[in-house]
Formats: C-alpha cells, structure tokens, sequence
C-alpha cells in the first residue's frame, strides 16, 4: 500500500489504484488534477482565498472500519447522536467506515463513493467527474474531483418515494489532514428523497482542511431536498461546492447551515435549463469569534418557466466575518420564470463584520416576477429594554431575539431534524 503524501499527480493515480477504481475513472480524476493545477484560486467578492489554503495540509491516511456504532469517536457518537432507525453514511478522516440503514426500496443504492466505484461501477460512470459545464473556473471543484478518498452515491429509481432521510456524517479529529470528498446523488424521474449533510470535528482537528464536492442529478418531475449543516472546529477550514441542474419540473429545495470552521465557503450552484424547473435556497448562518463564513448562492435560468427563491438570514457576532453572495441569472428566452432573494444580517457586536452582495440580472424582459432585498442591522435596543422589562436578563433578551430572527428560514425548513439541529446550534453559540 502507497504511503506517499506529497500533493501530486502521482498521489491522485495511487489513491485510484489503491481504491480499485475502474480505469476511466483514474482518467477522470487525473483529468480533474489537471484543471486543477491550471485554474487560479478562486476570488470572491469580500473572500480572499490563498494558494497556501489548498497546499498547507497532509492528506488524510484515513481510518479504519467500525464494526459497530459503539467503535466510532465518541466526539462523532455525540454529535450525530441516537442512531436507531436511521440511514447513515459515516466518513471519519475521509475514509468510510461505517453504513446502517433499515431496508431501502428495491432498486435503491446508498453507499459510500469507493463501493459505488466497485460494485455499481456501470451506474456510476454517467455521472462521475462529467459535469463540465459547471465548476469549470472552480478550483475546489477539481481538487475534491481529483483528490477525494470518501464521498456518497445515493441513487433512487424514477417513481421511487424514499421516506428515509439519507444521512451523509463528515467528521475530523486529525490535526492538519486534508480530506476531499466526492458525492453524487441521482434522482430519476418522478422520485423523492432527502440527504443531509453534516459536517463536524473535533478539538484535535486544528489545521485540517475539507474539500468537497456534489453533483445532484435530479430527472423530470423529481423532488429533492438536500441539506448541510457544517460545525467544523474553529481551526479547520471548509471549502464545498455543491451543483444541481433539474429537469423539467423538477424541484429542488437546498438547505445551507454555517456554524462551524475557520474558513468556511459555501457554493451551490445551479442551472435551471429544465422548463418549469424550480430550486429553493434557506440558509442560516452564524459567525462568531474570529470565522469567516461566505454563502455563496447562484441561480442561472435559462429554461423557461422556472423559477429560483432565496431566502437566508445570518448572525455576527464577536470578531466573526461572514458573507452573503447571492446571484440570479435570468437569461434570454427564460420567458415567465421568477427570481427572488431575500438576505438579513444581524451584527451583535461593534467589531463583528457583514456583507451582503446581492446581484440579480434579468435579461429576458418577460419574467412573472425577480427581485431582491437585504439588510444588515443591529439589534434593537427597544427589543432588549423591552424583553429586559419583562423579567428576563440581557443573555436571556438576546438569545430570544435570535431564536426570532432565525424563524422565518426555519419554519420553512422542510425537515423536521433539520430543523433542530439548527435551532440547536443557534443556541450553541449563543451560550459562547
């Protein structure tokens, strides 16, 4: 077994050898290094990525197989916590080693990237590394392409209703390891499913970096629902970018949670070509200490009669930084679709910093609706004096202010779990 671990062309070649990998596949990832090496670092609007960020790390050597939920990190236990009845795909150091789920409907595959490459290798190579219209000028992209050792592959035939939500577990307790993952989930016509994310390290993870990258296909009439929620350590830094282009009549709903991480960049974007196609965006996010978090959110539409809303509100507070980018695209010949955007900030403390950066461009002149709004604020002091009056402390005051704030996205998160989770770490750093 290879243990090199320098960054190169080399070490992407043996990680597909190691990993038995069918030989287009190698081809695919070498040619995803190759973009790589080619492409400039990324550069955001108020986000100044360097090339030290996609160097300084050592990949990952993994970790080995759980045989059961009790051998896993107890810091991972805690974090996802009871385990019954639910399907998960746990990742530990980007290698995977443990998968439960109850029984899944005939023809459904959920497993990890790797064993998808083996054993479902004439489903997977469709969708594998050919997505090339998007995340062509995307650095991480390539690099997760090239570079990944986890990853998920949820496929789900056309008709299928898949009432389990999919649970895809990130987690890092290796200081100054580097992992990349690659997933692509497949929805095919008139089928439903929800995947989530999560994202979640431990003290021992300082320096360790994540590059992640996912593909969703989702067929005519399909309904998706695909969230993340990234609680990364402080000293770890999370670069996703996460691509969808629905068919006709599709819907897809993306479901964005920051909390964690150093550096944390958020990309999803999508095209909606397929008419009547419609993709939501609810993000929350919430910068505290010294993070810089940016949400970056594209909608590019070019069918016709589709349709793109985005709706996120965040919270600053300390020395924390976060960014807010979203960016609608209506194109010619994209005739009667709608585009919104709606972003809120609430900054806590004077030297807590927000940016919002709205972009909307309609170029077809005739569209059933666009537009977009957003605020940065800071929080009333009539609110605290008037909460304060009634009995309850300052930390009382704004921690219920907050929990307000936040529920216009929340009470529109279509999963329940979801949904807590994020209420939850609301209150996680609220109490920091």
């Amino acid at each position: 077994m290879t243990t090199q671990t320098k960054l190169d062309r080399e070490l992407i070649a043996a990680l597909s050898e190691r990993a038995g990998e069918p030989a287009w596949a190698r081809e695919r990832r070498l040619a995803a290094w190759n973009r790589f090496v080619e492409l400039p670092v990324p550069a955001y609007e108020r986000t100044r990525l360097k090339d030290s960020q996609f160097e300084d790390f050592t990949p990952s050597p993994g970790a080995a197989p759980a045989g059961a939920w009790s051998d896993l990190p107890a810091g991972l236990r805690a974090e996802v916590g009871d385990p019954t009845g639910r399907a998960l795909v746990v990742h530990h150091n980007g290698a995977a080693v443990y998968r439960q789920g109850p029984g899944l409907p005939e023809g459904v595959i959920v497993t990890d990237m790797a064993t998808a490459l083996r054993d479902h290798a004439d489903l997977v190579q469709p969708y594998f590394l050919t997505r090339g219209e998007q995340g062509l000028d995307n650095k991480v992209a390539a690099l997760s392409g090239a570079l990944h050792t986890g990853g998920l592959f949820v496929y789900v035939p056309a008709g299928v209703n898949l009432e389990i939500p999919i649970e895809y577990i990130v987690y890092l307790d290796a200081a100054g390891a580097g992992v990349a993952d690659y997933t692509i989930i497949v929805a095919e016509a008139g089928s439903q499913l929800t995947v989530l994310e999560t994202a979640v390290s431990d003290a021992g993870a300082a320096g360790a970096a994540r590059f992640g990258l996912l593909d969703l296909y989702v067929g005519e009439g399909a309904r998706v629902v695909c969230g993340n929620v990234q609680a990364l350590a402080d000293g770890v830094q999370s670069l996703v970018v996460r691509r969808v282009v629905p068919g006709e009549r599709a819907h897809v709903d993306w479901v964005a949670a920051e909390f964690g991480a150093g550096l944390s960049v958020n990309e999803m974007d999508s095209r909606l070509e397929g008419r009547g196609s419609e993709v939501r965006a609810l993000g929350v996010f919430f910068a505290g200490g010294q993070q810089h978090l940016d949400l970056e959110l594209r909608m590019i539409q070019t069918g016709r009669e589709t349709a793109s809303d985005i709706l996120v509100r965040g919270v600053v507070k300390d020395r924390g930084r976060a960014v807010y980018g979203p960016y609608t695209l209506i194109e010619h010949d994209a005739k009667d679709s709608t585009g919104f955007q709606r972003g809120n900030t609430l900054v806590l403390d004077p030297e807590a910093r927000a940016y919002s950066i709205p972009q909307l461009h309609a170029v077809e002149d005739e569209v059933q609706g666009a537009g977009h709004a957003a605020t940065i604020g800071k929080m009333d002091p009539e609110q605290l004096f008037y909460l304060q009056a009634r009995g309850l402390n300052a930390q009382q005051a704004r921690r219920l202010i907050v929990d307000g704030f936040f529920y216009p996205v929340t009470d529109h998160i279509p999963v329940d779990a979801l949904k807590h989770r994020v209420m939850s770490l609301v209150e996680r750093k609220m109490a920091t």
